[in-house]
């Protein structure tokens, strides 16, 4: 297998570095090519988030949440309602995103995969650069460091783009150091060490690990330095000027980019860290949201007897509905102040005349439970986790106003770029969605999500319909239970259809038709997993 992989390595690399039109793969888009003069071709930017659940914005029908410029962006493009990630999980998302390829051919399954293992398929910028096109990319990479070799983002702090791009974290800390002072802390406040390296003080709120520290208003010393902390454990409001906050830097670096290549065809990542934890807003936002007016999950308390995913002791905090509110009241400031900078990037295009010129695609990577099945983050096929925002606008080109709800992949934007671009024949597992938005019938009624993870006992791939959900597994071994969810009468999915359920029997069909439709994806795109699913028992005696 070693020497197989070293193979395809090499060809691949021999491709990519002579070849014009890459190859290696499926191609579920083999139109000729449209005769699209470098005038046509518009410019493209991306603007992606991290960890933002689908409902997370008021065009959804989010009552609580305020996020008015993502609306208007909704009400000028069209809006795939029923969008799902490529696999629930950062690194094997992104990787996906920009290959369009699906997380088991990309090697990259999981986040420490991209310091392990190598991706060699071209991404969509590598592909427009060699058109003509200037790459950059601002914010949160996560995918193999030299698929960033292709952006050219100019230098800061003496180190070069590519860098800049793969070390965005540390420089970002940097960045405050250069520019902020560090306080004394004031009763009730503790340094945020697990993002903001440490200078940065913040308020935790009763989810937060730390706040059972902080009954009397004193932080004991022993807890000053605690080791065992996780981005996840840090919730409450940060004491960090709106102009310093990641999300504020990296919008202004996108509008910097835009201003600057405004002259040039380009293809722009805007990749927002936020709603990601630590789940600390800072003022004005985080005033915008009150804890006891936030609306906890219908399925908060759900024990998940029969669920794929079982209880875990450390997500205790997570099921109690009062810590849940702060979590959502500070998550969705976050989302509010990505909301502010969309805004200001939609008027920076707008400014400068380019807002009919630029295709422009907002997404985010994959969901976030928050709360939901008494679970937080993601790493699973419930909808929380899995569906994610997906908006697309190009003035004069896209009818506005649409709302398709067929289920697609985010790993379709590869396709749906280059198609754009006037690249219509490029292999990938996906496929363009510029006719779905023209009106044609999508190539799927259905999504694919993967996560084949080394935990045997979860589901590793997952189908969506309109109506129904399948998890399953190519897997041979391992102890997790198949799941089907009756997404029209169980939407929060509260009840699976299979595994212990006494009247498992009576859904073969609907199971085995799902089914069918997932092998028949995973052989159009030769999947390694084919086999493996074909032979699982998704029906127990």
């Amino acid at each position: 297998m070693r020497n197989i992989r070293i193979l395809q390595k090499i060809a691949l690399s021999i491709i990519k570095k002579t070849t014009p039109i890459f190859g290696g793969g499926v191609m579920l888009f083999s139109q000729p090519a449209a005769a699209q003069t470098q005038a046509e071709q518009p410019n493209i930017l991306i603007i992606m988030t991290d960890q933002q659940a689908w409902d997370a914005v008021g065009y959804a029908g989010n009552k609580m949440i305020k996020t008015p410029n993502l609306d208007r962006f909704a009400s000028q493009g069209v809006n795939f309602s029923h969008a799902v990630t490529p696999c629930p999980v950062s690194c094997p998302a992104r990787t996906s995103i920009l290959t369009g390829r699906l997380t088991e051919t990309t090697t990259i399954r999981d986040n420490n995969d991209v310091n392990v293992n190598d991706c060699y398929y071209p991404t969509f910028d590598e592909i427009l650069v060699k058109r003509g096109y200037i790459a950059e990319c601002h914010g949160k990479f996560h995918s193999p460091e030299h698929m960033a070799a292709v952006y050219s983002n100019p230098a800061v702090y003496g180190v070069s783009g590519k860098e800049l791009i793969v070390k965005w974290e540390p420089l970002y800390k940097k960045y405050l150091n250069q520019n902020l002072t560090k306080r004394p802390l004031k009763p009730g406040e503790l340094y945020e060490s697990t993002f903001y390296g440490g200078i940065i003080p913040y308020k935790p709120d009763p989810i937060d690990r730390r706040y059972k520290y902080l009954p009397s208003g004193e932080i004991p010393e022993e807890s000053l330095n605690f080791k065992k902390l996780g981005q996840d454990d840090v919730h409450g409001v940060l004491d960090l000027p709106a102009e310093y906050t990641i999300t504020a830097v990296q919008g202004r670096e996108t509008i910097d980019a835009i201003d600057r290549l405004k002259d040039n065809k380009f293809v722009i990542t805007c990749s927002f860290h936020c709603p990601h934890v630590p789940i600390t807003p800072s003022e004005p936002y985080a005033s915008l949201y009150k804890a006891d007016n936030m609306i906890t999950p219908v399925s908060i308390r759900d024990d998940r007897s029969n669920s794929p995913y079982k209880p875990n002791p450390l997500e205790l905090p997570y099921t109690d509905p009062e810590n849940i509110k702060y979590m959502t009241a500070n998550y969705y400031a976050f989302v509010s102040e990505i909301d502010d900078w969309v805004g200001r990037i939609l008027n920076k295009l707008d400014e400068l005349k380019l807002s009919e010129k630029t295709l422009v695609i907002f997404v985010s990577d994959h969901g976030e439970m928050l709360g939901a099945h008494g679970m937080r983050g993601k790493f699973c096929f419930y909808e929380e986790s899995v569906r994610i925002p997906f908006l697309v606008r190009f003035p004069g080109k896209i009818n506005p106003g649409q709302t398709i709800s067929t289920p697609v992949s985010e790993l379709n934007i590869f396709a749906t770029k280059l198609d754009y671009a006037g690249l219509k024949n490029i292999p990938g597992d996906g496929y363009s969605l510029k006719p779905v938005m023209e009106g044609s019938p999508s190539v799927y009624d259905f999504a694919v999500s993967e996560w084949t993870w080394k935990n045997q006992n979860v589901p590793s791939l997952m189908i969506r319909t309109n109506d129904w959900k399948l998890m399953t597994t190519h897997r041979d071994g391992g102890k997790n239970i198949e799941a089907l969810y009756d997404l029209k009468n169980d939407p929060f999915e509260m009840n699976n259809l299979l595994g212990t359920n006494p009247e498992r029997f009576k859904y073969k069909e609907i199971t085995e038709s799902l089914r069918s439709k997932l092998v028949g994806y995973l052989k159009d795109v030769n999947s390694p997993l084919v086999k493996g699913v074909e032979q699982r028992i998704l029906i127990q005696d």
